[in-house]
């Protein structure tokens, strides 16, 4: 995961940063909450605990490595979380797993039996995110 640094947001606009699967797209809000109760979209690190880094430090970088079910994934990406609570307001994706060549378009991915899914690269952009899909 690649984060643009130049744009990264001020400390009290970032509650989490959260990395996310989903085997669902497109999403509107009533997707995303029954996605996240039914396991069709996962999160990492788990929502109750932290976030894949320190949202108050700018990094360039996050290597990621997270346990999922074999099958085919349509959207993949992170979100930030801008306020404490749960509200699909206080949430934005700033960064997603793209077609090469088409950064506005989710790219899919399988994760084998038995296997990996590797070259996942996501690139965030705090100023510049991805179209919303919810």
């Amino acid at each position: 995961m690649y984060f643009d640094t130049a744009g990264w947001p001020p400390p009290d606009s970032v509650v989490n940063l959260w990395l996310f699967v989903s085997r669902i797209y497109p999403l509107d809000s009533a997707k995303v909450f029954s996605g996240l109760i039914n396991g069709s979209i996962n999160v990492f690190p788990a929502p109750d605990t932290s976030s894949i880094t320190d949202p108050r430090v700018p990094v360039d970088s996050v290597a990621f490595a997270y346990t999922l079910s074999s099958g085919r994934y349509l959207y993949a990406g992170v979100i930030q979380r801008l306020k404490p609570d749960f509200d699909i307001r206080s949430f934005r994706v700033v960064g997603m797993y793209a077609v090469p060549g088409q950064p506005d378009q989710p790219a899919t991915f399988e994760v084998p039996e038995q296997g990996f899914a590797t070259g996942i690269d996501i690139t965030v952009n705090f100023t510049q995110p991805p179209p919303q899909p919810f």
